[in-house]
């Protein structure tokens, strides 16, 4: 395929639609994604089988050791990998075809973005999981695509869990539905090998059948993951910044209108390129406020410290009026 525009990857796709989708690339590029999370899997567990005797199929290696290489995976592996795999789809979304060089210098250069991104979520997640079940598996779908936002967008942590939350505010069930099935598709071959190699034991062959194994899987939800995030602004797209024909837009706020006011500023009727800077209270859900993010990319900044007080007044205004109409 010389061009991949015809993916239409700027439209929404329920998760079955997502797993199709993530096959069709895989049989339009039947090497190149695979590759990618080769060629970090291959000499990381190589050092791992150094340093351990064991591979991805054998035990022994005891606990500290299975934390060190854990948060190895966490820290380098799969941060990597996420981005190899959403630079490379991004490339698609271009219609470009991507190409191994690129693509690798690329995710190489937002490793220093992405690492710190996914390490800090998955701490969050895995603390919000000990105390209660509920907020880790809500901080497991509010920043699901964090990693991808800090590949493709080179932000700092802090940013890219916000624009992840942000992207995925509405969307939990349809996110938690694609997860579920990546989970089921990937059981099948895991338990099917796990029966077949089930002993500590690691020789050539279940190194080597753990090791394809690991490539496939990794490769599959970095690919289905990065493809979610796509998915995932164009709903956001969709919902918030739905460009109108230019007889309906309202007059352009100059650059000097920093902070306007909740009734000037209407979401569904600026295009994209239109978008005002400086704050806004939404109107339709006065209990979150809201401005527009600076640089043009998807997601909503929150309130904070850093918020005007006048912004605030406005945004207790809005909030105190609604709440006296739905009384």
């Amino acid at each position: 395929m010389a061009g991949g525009t015809d993916l239409h990857l700027e439209r929404p796709r329920d998760a079955t639609e997502l797993i199709g989708l993530t096959v069709d690339l895989y049989r339009r590029f039947p090497f190149l994604f695979l590759i990618l999370a080769a060629a970090v899997l291959v000499p990381y567990e190589l050092i791992v089988l150094l340093v351990t005797h064991t591979g991805s199929l054998g035990g022994g290696r005891g606990w500290v050791l299975g934390l060190i290489l854990g948060l190895t995976e966490f820290a380098l592996v799969i941060p990597l990998i996420s981005a190899l795999h959403v630079h490379a789809v991004s490339d698609v979304r271009d219609g470009q075809r991507p190409e191994l060089a690129t693509v690798t210098k690329r995710g190489l250069a937002a490793l220093s973005a992405v690492s710190p991104v996914v390490v800090i979520s998955w701490l969050g997640i895995i603390a919000g999981f000990v105390a209660l079940f509920v907020p880790g598996v809500l901080l497991w779908l509010r920043w699901s695509v964090a990693a991808q936002v800090a590949a493709l967008q080179r932000v700092g942590w802090k940013v890219a869990l916000r624009r992840s939350a942000g992207l995925a505010e509405d969307h939990y069930l349809h996110i938690l539905g694609l997860f579920l099935l990546v989970w089921v598709i990937s059981s099948v071959p895991s338990f099917a090998v796990g029966c077949a190699f089930a002993h500590t034991d690691t020789t050539a062959v279940s190194f080597l059948v753990g090791l394809a194994l690991q490539i496939v899987l990794r490769s599959f939800s970095a690919l289905t993951t990065a493809l979610l995030f796509f998915d995932l602004s164009a709903r956001f797209k969709e919902a918030e910044i739905r460009p109108a024909a230019a007889s309906t837009l309202p007059p352009r706020l100059s650059a000097s209108t920093s902070h306007p006011s909740p009734s000037s500023v209407d979401p569904g009727r600026y295009a994209d390129e239109d978008r005002p800077p400086g704050w806004y209270v939404n109107p339709d859900k006065p209990w979150r406020m809201r401005y527009w993010a600076e640089d043009g990319e998807p997601g909503w900044s929150r309130r904070s410290r850093k918020t005007p007080k006048g912004t605030l007044a406005e945004w207790k205004d809005l909030r105190w009026t609604r709440e006296k109409q739905s009384t």
